[in-house]
C-alpha cells in the first residue's frame, strides 16, 4: 500500500519530469492563448515551488534549524561551494567551447538566448525566476528528491552523474547538435551542485544558495552587458 506522502512525492516528480524534462510546458503553451502561454512557465514554477515547500516542509525546517546554529560553517560552506562551482563550470565550459569550435558551431544555446530576450522585455520577472524561484524548484527536484533517492540505490558517483545529465537535458530546447554541446556546460553545474549537496550531508540550503548566487552573478553580468 503506497502511503499518501509517497503519492505526493510521486506527483511532484511526475509533474516536474513531464513539464520540464520532457518539455510538456511547451505543449501546454501551444494549446493556450498567447497572453497566457507567455507566462505559463512562470506560473508552473510558482505552483511547483509552493507544492514543493509543502511537500518537503519538515525536512526544510529541520535543515534550516541546522544552519541556524552553525552560521559560520554555513557561510564558509557556501563560499567553498561557490568557488568549487566556478572551477567546475569553467572546466566544462572550456570543453563545450572546444567542441563548439571543433564542430564549427556559432552562437549560444537557446536557453541562454531565451533568458536574454526575456530580460529585454521583463527584467524584473526574469530576475525573480532565474535567481530565486527557478533555483529553489530545481534544487528540490534534483537534489532533495532525485539525488536523495538515487544515492540510496546506486553508487554515489553514478547518482551524481545521472542527476547531472538530467539537469543538463532540462536546459536543452531542441535536439540540435548545438544544444547538446551547450548542455555540456550545464552538466558541470548539475554535477557541482550534487557534490555540494552530498558533501554537506544532504542539506539543501548549501547547493540552493550557491545556485542562487551563481544565477544572480550571471544576471548582474547580463544587466551590465545590456547597458
Amino acid at each position: 500500500m503506497i502511503s499518501n506522502k509517497y503519492k505526493r512525492v510521486l506527483i511532484f516528480a511526475i509533474l516536474y519530469t513531464v513539464l520540464f524534462v520532457f518539455d510538456g510546458v511547451k505543449l501546454l503553451a501551444s494549446l493556450m492563448p498567447f497572453a497566457i502561454a507567455n507566462y505559463l512557465k512562470y506560473l508552473v514554477y510558482v505552483v511547483l515551488a509552493l507544492y514543493g515547500s509543502f511537500l518537503f516542509k519538515d525536512r526544510l525546517i529541520q535543515q534550516w534549524n541546522e544552519i541556524r546554529y552553525s552560521k559560520r560553517k554555513f557561510f564558509f560552506g557556501v563560499l567553498k561551494g561557490w568557488l568549487f562551482l566556478i572551477l567546475v563550470t569553467v572546466f566544462f565550459g572550456f570543453i563545450s567551447g572546444i567542441l563548439r569550435q571543433f564542430l564549427g558551431l556559432d552562437g549560444q544555446g537557446l536557453n541562454q538566448s531565451n533568458i536574454q530576450s526575456t530580460f529585454q522585455e521583463q527584467p524584473l520577472l526574469i530576475a525573480v525566476f532565474a535567481c530565486v524561484i527557478g533555483p529553489f524548484v530545481e534544487e528540490l527536484f534534483f537534489r532533495q528528491l532525485l539525488l536523495h533517492h538515487l544515492q540510496k540505490r546506486l553508487p554515489g558517483l553514478l547518482s551524481i552523474i545521472l542527476v547531472g545529465l538530467v539537469f543538463a537535458l532540462t536546459h536543452m530546447h531542441s535536439l540540435a547538435l548545438s544544444e547538446w554541446v551547450s548542455a555540456v556546460g550545464y552538466l558541470g553545474g548539475g554535477i557541482a551542485f550534487s557534490i555540494i549537496y552530498m558533501k554537506e550531508k544532504e542539506n539543501i540550503y548549501y547547493p540552493l544558495v550557491v545556485h542562487m548566487l551563481s544565477n544572480s552573478l550571471s544576471f548582474i553580468i547580463l544587466v551590465i552587458s545590456s547597458m
